[in-house]
């Protein structure tokens, strides 16, 4: 499932061609994947893209619809404003297209009258949600999800991580917490911190807060640098695979040698997801410690 570096990374890929684009229409082709009903049209002639957001694992395309000033030949001005939110699920993302044919499994589209390429909304599995609201404040996707990961101060993060009963795999997994975090970035935030995923949160001492949000924060935007992570079918908008899978140094590795003792990488599943952590490395009673990133261990 996507995370918030591969939706950072469409948010990034997107936002030049997007913002100041002109409508003509948008089409929803399979509205089984709409929540909601907020909004009695879709924009379509006169509306223009004003910039995408992102909010967890949720990108937030905004749209305005502009009306000319009171005097003849005045500025415009911003009317109406709508925002199209979509959650990436197992498998579904935005796509740039010049073909005159959609792609398979394209359930919505957006064309331009000042764009050569229109933007498609593709997803195999359909467990992505899109949804139009007047106000990301009153978002149904957004009104169970905790701030933004990479948006949160130290302070913050260590009242959420140390006020929970949660494990450390959970918490940060939990996106009522904290938004944007799954597990992939989880195993690998946890293992740079040397933390166990076994441990409670409340168990963590400041220092040792102050530790796993440094590792959140080198993980989370070295990963966005890199392009994201592509395990299964997450690709850029114009197809390209991420490159930080190149770089982990727990995920999807069981049996190999850990970067930083050499013992084999452990896997259990737990809640029908795989977890990757090195047992010694990150065993519950051992103090935490900086983690050699996987660059510095393929540059010795």
């Amino acid at each position: 499932m996507p995370e918030l570096p591969e939706v950072e990374t469409s948010r990034k890929d997107l936002e030049e061609f997007f913002t100041g684009a002109s409508l003509t229409v948008c089409r929803i082709l399979d509205r089984r994947i709409r929540i909601g009903d907020s909004c009695s049209s879709l924009p379509g002639d006169g509306w223009v893209g004003t910039g995408i957001g992102r909010h967890g694992k949720t990108l937030i395309l905004g749209f305005s619809k502009k009306g000319q000033g009171k005097e003849a030949g005045g500025p415009q001005e911003i009317g109406e404003v709508l925002f199209l939110l979509s959650r990436f699920g197992m498998s579904g993302g935005w796509r740039r297209i010049d073909t005159s044919r959609n792609p398979p499994h394209t359930h919505l589209e957006i064309r331009f009258s000042d764009r050569h390429s229109r933007l498609v909304w593709i997803d195999p599995r359909r467990f992505g949600r899109i949804e139009f609201t007047k106000s990301p404040d009153k978002s149904s996707l957004l009104s169970h999800v905790g701030p933004d990961t990479l948006s949160v101060s130290p302070d913050e993060f260590e009242e959420i991580v140390r006020n929970t009963s949660r494990s450390l795999r959970g918490a940060l997994m939990d996106q009522r917490l904290l938004a944007g975090i799954g597990n992939i970035y989880m195993a690998e935030i946890l293992f740079r911190a040397g933390l166990s995923p076994f441990r409670k949160g409340r168990s963590l001492n400041r220092r040792e807060a102050r530790v796993l949000y440094s590792s959140l924060q080198s993980i989370l935007r070295a990963a966005i640098s890199e392009g994201g992570s592509t395990i299964h079918s997450f690709t850029r908008e114009d197809g390209r695979n991420g490159g930080y899978q190149k770089l982990h140094l727990v995920y999807g590795r069981e049996g190999q040698p850990c970067f930083q003792c050499g013992l084999p990488i452990q896997k259990v599943v737990l809640e029908s997801r795989s977890l990757y952590y090195c047992s010694f490395c990150q065993s519950p009673g051992k103090s935490t410690s900086r983690s050699i990133s996987r660059r510095d261990s393929l540059e010795n």
